[in-house]
């Protein structure tokens, strides 16, 4: 407080330099510079009420006697009183003359050009990043600089630098298939929430919205896989999974099919031993609807493949046989209801 009050002084004065000043000015609109404010006029409007009370720790403060002298409390007392309305006429100038000129640079705008300036670097930052991404039920294919293509799944986001032939570097939420040009001297790094995957030139697929954890699965080449939050690293082959959890457990590895890898790039929903919860998710990406379970969530893992432009009833058609559920559909929200055994 002591430190603002200062400040204040001084800019008012005009004893900061244009740096200060601005520094200053964006405080005094900030929370916290409001907040000292009022405190300030508090102490003020204080003092005016106690006049007669010792002083209120601003700037003034009455000097010593001179040694051999004797002080006349009397008169002493007199100076006090006439010091102290000065001191607060005083302050409450620079306070009405601050106010106005705040109010001032406000309407002229120049508030909003200091908190642009504060905020410019994070503005810097998003305008190096190329963001794509797709809404529930629409899938896309996106071609990088490099050549490098990828498939994005619904539901998904992917975001690459704009200097990306420098950076080979990209963020992913969601799911999407990687076709990458092999550049021996630039790896490709992809990044998830947890995990770093390195590549030179390969296909494979990355899938962060299984349950804690991420899927990545190879179809050709060779990738390194990294668990971000232990340090750990894999190396997968063609055929070869893995199963990135979020917290300490080590990664998992499995085979898959190559060839079953990519088929969702090709309109085909492929489900191979995935728990139920997660099939729901994909149906409601795939098809940009919303599933709700009146009832317990069945327990149990679903395999299937459906063709190309498969009606989301006749998927739901399958999965009720072998999971036990009815639905209903009502445009973009299906409501499921578990058959007790």
């Amino acid at each position: 407080m002591k430190s603002f009050n200062q400040n204040w002084k001084d800019f008012h004065e005009g004893k900061l330099s244009k740096s200060q000043a601005r520094e200053f000015i964006t405080y005094l609109d900030s929370p916290d510079g409001n907040r000292d404010f009022q405190q300030l006029l508090k102490i003020v409007w204080g003092t005016e009420a106690n006049a007669g009370q010792k002083g209120m720790g601003l700037p003034g403060k009455p000097e010593p006697p001179e040694p051999g002298k004797r002080l006349d409390r009397s008169a002493e007392s007199q100076r006090k009183q006439s010091r102290t309305p000065r001191r607060i006429a005083t302050w409450l100038r620079y306070a009405a003359s601050l106010v106005f000129f705040l109010l001032m640079l406000r309407e002229i705008g120049f508030m909003n050009e200091a908190a642009d300036t504060q905020n410019s670097s994070d503005k810097k930052e998003q305008a190096a990043w190329v963001v794509k991404s797709n809404p529930k039920g629409r899938k896309s294919k996106i071609l990088l600089p490099d050549s490098s293509l990828v498939f994005l799944n619904a539901g998904s986001e992917l975001s690459y630098p704009r200097n990306f032939t420098e950076n080979r570097q990209v963020l992913l939420r969601g799911e999407a298939f990687f076709d990458v040009k092999k550049y021996k001297q630039q790896p490709f790094l992809v990044k998830t929430a947890h995990v770093t995957t390195t590549v030179l030139g390969t296909s494979f697929n990355i899938n962060t919205d299984y349950l804690e954890s991420t899927e990545i699965a190879l179809a050709t080449g060779k990738i390194s896989i990294r668990n971000d939050y232990t340090g750990k690293d894999m190396l997968l082959r063609p055929g070869e999974a893995s199963l990135v959890s979020r917290g300490e457990q080590p990664m998992k590895k499995f085979t898959v099919d190559p060839a079953k890898i990519p088929l969702w790039t090709e309109g085909v929903l492929h489900f191979e031993k995935e728990p139920f919860v997660l099939v729901k998710n994909k149906l409601e990406n795939w098809y940009g609807v919303e599933i709700a379970v009146n009832g317990p969530v069945p327990d149990v893992k679903c395999s299937g493949t459906f063709e190309k432009q498969a009606y989301l009833s006749d998927v739901l058609a399958v999965l009720a046989h072998s999971v036990r559920f009815s639905f209903d559909i009502d445009g973009k929200n299906v409501v499921i209801y578990p058959i007790s055994s």
